[in-house]
């Protein structure tokens, strides 16, 4: 079974090591926004009723705590469905361990939102929660894509007992559902730039991370059954 490539392993660690950095600096001295964050969502502003704030609407809607519940939700069925037990279960993990992470650290970071939303949002602002989601959904998406085609390909298996997954053309549309959950959330005013960036990073990270704790237990497990079944 493929794993991870290396760089992206061992990238994981400092990326959620600066999330986590960042979120304390504003806390413990006690400051606002930077100014880049003040800059950016002046830029992105929106006006209420016209398309882009519509647009920006739908994908907060999707992104938020009932729409990721219900994506998550129907993925896992289609994948259990088709006896893709390795491909539900990494989705299920990969999103609950993804909102815990996102959680605590609201909790710990206490960030205000920006002060003139264009659509109501609660709780405390670092980091996005809807860009975590959108970043661990569609990584997840991306790994498994990526992982199916792979194993159709036999000439790759055999070049090397664990090999190491390549680049698919899922990992862009993936990156291209992260920015566009960012931009929703900045151009609604109820996040900051970095907010957003953290969350995606969080996602990301979370969702490498946990392929690779599957990965290894496949590899690992004395169980042929437990193996298939985190093969498939």
């Amino acid at each position: 079974m493929s794993r991870q490539p290396s760089w992206l392993l061992w990238a994981t660690l400092p990326a959620v090591l600066l999330v986590i950095a960042f979120g304390l600096w504003p806390h413990l001295e006690r400051i606002g926004p930077t100014s880049i964050d003040q800059s950016w969502l002046e830029f992105v502003g929106l006006d209420k009723d016209s398309v882009p704030y519509w647009i920006a609407v739908v994908l907060a809607e999707v992104g938020g705590g009932t729409g990721v519940v219900i994506c998550t939700a129907l993925l896992t069925g289609i994948f259990a469905l088709r006896r893709r037990w390795r491909s539900a279960i990494f989705l299920v993990t990969t999103m609950l361990a993804g909102i815990a992470a996102s959680e605590i650290l609201k909790a710990i970071v206490t960030r205000l939102r920006p002060g003139d939303q264009l659509y109501e949002s609660l709780g405390f602002s670092y980091p996005s929660g809807h860009s975590m989601g959108a970043a661990a959904l569609a990584m997840s998406l991306a790994i498994i894509a990526s992982r199916r085609h792979q194993r159709r390909s036999a000439a790759q298996a055999a070049e090397a007992h664990s090999p190491r997954m390549g680049f698919h053309w899922s990992f862009v549309l993936a990156g291209i559902w992260i920015l566009g959950m960012m931009w929703s959330r900045t151009a609604l005013q109820v996040h900051w730039l970095t907010d957003t960036i953290a969350g995606a990073f969080i996602g990301i990270a979370i969702a490498v991370l946990v392929d690779e704790f599957w990965t290894l237990t496949a590899q690992r497990t004395r169980s042929p059954r437990l193996a298939l079944w985190l093969a498939g």
